[in-house]
């Protein structure tokens, strides 16, 4: 039989950047086992940095646009995660059923330095192979 996709939210507040890259890398894992997306409280250009660091890693993402939060979504998803503790303080109330996860990573963009980003790229893909593994989706 063949098992559902998994239905993964990643969200933080302008989706110019973090929960890209979680996108990106949940998609590039995850393949036909997951359908994923991910959103902004305040929907942002997308970062060039963003773009930048995870064409580095072989990931295109030229041409992605930021989106706020759709609630459809929102209560059809499997597993939310809240990449910054703005969004785990503003986000609607996961209902019962949905696994919620709280990553808390800063904003790599404050420091208007490439390599910050590169160093939250870094932490959100092994946090994305982490959590693949756990809701036993083949890599």
């Amino acid at each position: 039989m063949l098992k559902k996709p998994v239905r993964i939210y990643f969200l933080c507040i302008q989706n110019r950047c973090r929960s890209q890259i979680a996108e990106a890398f949940a998609k590039h894992y995850g393949g036909e086992h997951v359908v994923v997306e991910s959103a902004g409280l305040e929907p942002h250009d997308i970062h060039p940095f963003t773009v930048e660091v995870m064409k580095e890693v072989g990931i295109e993402l030229s041409g992605i646009t930021s989106k706020k939060i759709d609630m459809k979504y929102f209560i059809s998803s499997n597993v939310i995660v809240k990449l910054c503790q703005q969004v785990a303080e503003r986000c609607p109330i996961v209902p019962f059923g949905i696994t919620s996860i709280d990553w808390n990573i800063e904003d790599p963009l404050i420091t208007g330095d490439i390599q910050t980003v590169r160093y939250a790229r870094d932490e959100i893909q092994k946090k994305v192979i982490e959590l693949l593994k756990g809701l036993n989706v083949p890599l």
